[in-house]
């Protein structure tokens, strides 16, 4: 009796315990304490490039601003994408393009708002119907070039010359944002309007966060394959693939998961291509959760970051759904970890964590397997041989001395395994 680990439950959850507690210090918190061994366990992560893998700090490089529409300058094209955009919102697009301006009051001033549609993850773009001092009123749009030039039907020429602008842009590593705009004769918000106008583009730098390409370096040596999940531009995801050393094997996410697959890879699995993929670019949500589901398919323990209540389907699929900082109620609801720092070195350091977690029960249930083999052989043997009676006193004593020390386990020093 007194050789059985009775101090196994105690010992296992107390390590646990002490190790949550651990990673939300270092800014990880965890929902459930099982996503702790399944976070030692991963071996594939999906990440966000925005925020995650990008400090989200946005800058719009003025003198590179094209212009589209007769008559327009590139102050009036930076004019109507404020107009586009709410501060109160705490995006970082938003944000960047009202801080062009002299005045970020000017983005309101003369004119008055009626109906705001914010940004969503299908049309990806936003829009403000506003009347000005003459009572005319007006619809300023901005959003994802592929949207507003599909918005303005531009003519094949036109949208050639766009479409050779943005690959300038994201040839030097700037994402683009297309501005449009509309009247509405109805002077209705429900109207459909005029037909829109495309009026330019603006270039945006996100720069890369600082540990990244280090980050991904030490997560490779841990033997996680990051790869990257993004909705911007495919060429735009080569080349931050290309800057954190992550590689350039990405792929669109109409050619991976949709009905027309690319010719040069059509002969190739789905599976395979998302086994093979650094990344996918113009990625939607629900995307995200075919791309975690043929991942658990091919029995990768996948873990997949998201942040909004689109997400939350694939977090939820995800063996280890990790919702960043500044994720909405729903993602971080849907999620097995919430971050409360941003960057891709709070995971990877959740993930050595989780290790050394699993490393020291591990550790544990080998050393208790194994004493309680020899305390309970060497007893019998003292038993049947010598005739020894032990007592309840001897018994409780054992247990002690072979229990109470090994307790100290749950803070031991290990070395995670990679």
């Amino acid at each position: 009796m007194g050789g059985i680990p009775i101090a196994m439950p105690t010992v296992l959850s107390v390590t646990m315990a002490i190790g949550s507690h651990r990673l939300s210090q270092q800014g990880a918190i965890t929902k459930r304490m099982t996503a702790i061994e399944e976070m030692a366990g991963m071996d594939v992560l999906c990440s966000d490039k925005t925020g995650t893998l990008t400090l989200n700090k946005l800058s719009v490089e003025k003198n590179l601003i094209e212009v589209f529409a007769k008559g327009v300058d590139k102050e009036h094209v930076m004019l109507l994408a404020a107009r586009a955009s709410r501060t109160e919102n705490q995006d970082a697009i938003d944000t960047a393009i009202v801080g062009m301006l002299a005045d970020p009051k000017e983005a309101r001033a003369g004119i008055r708002e009626v109906h705001f549609l914010p940004f969503n993850p299908n049309d990806k773009r936003t829009a403000l119907t506003y009347i000005d001092a003459n009572g005319n009123w007006h619809r300023a749009s901005k959003g994802a070039p592929e949207q507003i030039v599909a918005l303005c039907k531009l003519r094949p020429d036109a949208a050639k010359k766009a479409h050779a602008i943005i690959n300038k842009f994201t040839e030097r590593g700037l994402r683009s944002l297309a501005v449009a705009r509309q009247e509405v004769p109805d002077k209705t918000k429900e109207s459909a309007g005029g037909p829109w106008e495309f009026v330019g583009l603006l270039p945006l730098f996100d720069p890369p966060r600082h540990d990244s390409s280090e980050t991904i370096s030490k997560a490779l040596n841990l033997g996680v394959n990051v790869k990257m999940i993004t909705g911007d531009q495919l060429a735009i995801a080569k080349e931050t693939g290309r800057r954190l050393g992550m590689g350039t094997n990405m792929y669109p996410s109409s050619s991976l998961l949709g009905q027309d697959k690319d010719s040069n890879i059509s002969a190739i699995s789905v599976e395979e291509l998302i086994e093979k993929a650094d990344g996918f670019a113009g990625v939607f949500p629900e995307h995200k959760y075919e791309i975690v589901m043929k991942l658990q398919e091919m029995k990768h323990i996948c873990g997949m970051t998201g942040d909004g209540v689109n997400d939350a389907p694939a977090l939820k699929r995800a063996d280890i759904g990790i919702a960043v900082a500044d994720a909405t109620d729903a993602a971080r609801g849907a999620s097995d970890i919430v971050l409360t720092e941003p960057g891709l070195s709070v995971i990877i350091s959740a993930v050595l964590t989780s290790r050394a977690i699993f490393q020291r029960m591990k550790n544990y249930t080998i050393y208790a397997v194994s004493i309680t083999i020899r305390i309970v052989l060497r007893f019998l043997l003292i038993a049947l041989i010598w005739k020894f009676d032990f007592s309840p006193f001897m018994v409780l004593i054992i247990a002690i001395l072979n229990d109470g020390t090994i307790m100290t386990i749950s803070k031991d020093r290990v070395v995670p395994s990679a």
